[in-house]
């Protein structure tokens, strides 16, 4: 997972404002790509650089185009029309799950320039994947806002508000609307901590405080609890995001020995205990408890950080229930990852639980 690490945001709890311009500033004086006047001569290939050309070039609106975003499946979130599949943002914000693989993240910041990310996002949008999930340090590691007004994106985008201060909510949240948040929602780890320290009502606070601004607001959570906490107490959000991935891989720890809070804790070097491998302890209940939800769903953590095959985790999610799945994916994985997609949500037409939005 690399120096930006769960556990280092919650030393000091509420903190990752301080912790994101730290990892921009580093990362910028580290790679000269993303410093205040990238050059795309930096894309290492001339095929790179072509296509570089080509999607900043390209016009959303063009009939051809047009034509392909509609491949896209989409549904409702209040007022948002959004793809199905939602873009994550943790490739960019070098936030990288990769158990024992710590060179990833190294990895992921070299190859992630702000031309790429740029790329990025128009080969999301020209595949119909029309939204993404972003905090408001993302803008400081990089210039996004010029994907908006020099690279005629139209990406809406949906906050992720990072604090466990609740009394900090309300300002960080401000943060994300100045920069054209279209949607925002409560955190998932904040949800699982103030459930876990026994405040839940934190997380309706922080709800209430979306709520408040006028945008689509959500509740986020790893586990199912905090959300069965939100039904009980009839919040009616715009929609959730809660993880869900099967177990069935070869780096998921023994059922016995799972626990809520293990993804706040120091990471185990035994493979029998968690180390930065699973995000959704108990996959068959989550999908029973969200049959009858009827919030809007947003899956995520679908390929359990890479360990299952795009097919196999698209697949599952889709078909228990999950009306929108988000996906980190580098630009080479897009494409096929917007086909496998549109294909398990056409197979998935008679699963249990109705689509939302």
């Amino acid at each position: 997972m690399g120096p930006m690490n769960r556990r280092g945001m919650l030393k000091a709890l509420g903190a990752t404002p301080v912790l994101g311009a730290a990892a921009g500033a580093a990362s910028a004086a580290a790679n000269p790509s993303q410093r205040s006047n990238p050059d795309p001569a930096a894309l290492l290939t001339a095929s790179d650089r072509k296509e570089y050309a080509r999607l900043k070039a390209l016009d959303l609106s063009d009939p051809k185009a047009a034509a392909r975003q509609r491949e896209m499946p989409t549904g409702r979130i209040a007022d948002l029309r959004l793809g199905r599949i939602i873009c994550g943002s943790n490739l960019i914000s070098m936030n990288m799950h990769a158990r024992d693989l710590d060179y990833v993240t190294a990895l992921a910041s070299h190859y992630n320039t702000e031309e790429r990310v740029f790329m990025t996002l128009k080969a999301c949008e020209e595949r119909g994947i029309n939204s993404i999930v972003l905090k408001d340090h993302n803008f400081r590691r990089f210039r996004l806002q010029k994907y908006w007004t020099e690279w005629g994106g139209r990406m809406k985008w949906i906050a992720d508000v990072i604090t466990t201060d609740v009394k900090k909510f309300e300002a960080r949240l401000e943060k994300h609307l100045e920069l054209g948040a279209s949607a925002a929602y409560v955190w998932g780890g904040a949800s699982d901590i103030w459930y876990h320290q026994k405040q839940p009502g934190n997380i309706i606070k922080a709800f209430e405080m979306i709520r408040a601004v006028g945008v689509p607001a959500g509740v986020a959570a790893h586990r199912l609890e905090p959300i069965r906490f939100c039904e009980k107490e009839g919040i009616e959000p715009d929609f959730y995001m809660l993880t869900l991935h099967h177990d069935r891989y070869w780096s998921a720890h023994p059922t016995a020995n799972r626990r809520f809070m293990e993804m706040y804790e120091k990471e185990s070097p035994d493979h029998a205990f968690y180390h930065d491998n699973m995000f959704c302890h108990d996959p068959e209940e989550t999908i029973a408890f969200m049959q009858d939800v009827k919030a809007p769903w947003i899956a995520y953590k679908v390929l359990a950080a890479g360990a299952i095959p795009p097919k196999d985790g698209i697949g599952y999610a889709f078909a228990g229930g999950a009306d929108f799945i988000c996906l980190g994916m580098f630009d080479w994985q897009i494409e096929e990852d917007a086909r496998i997609a549109r294909k398990a949500i056409a197979d998935a037409g008679k699963r249990k639980r109705p689509w939302r939005g």
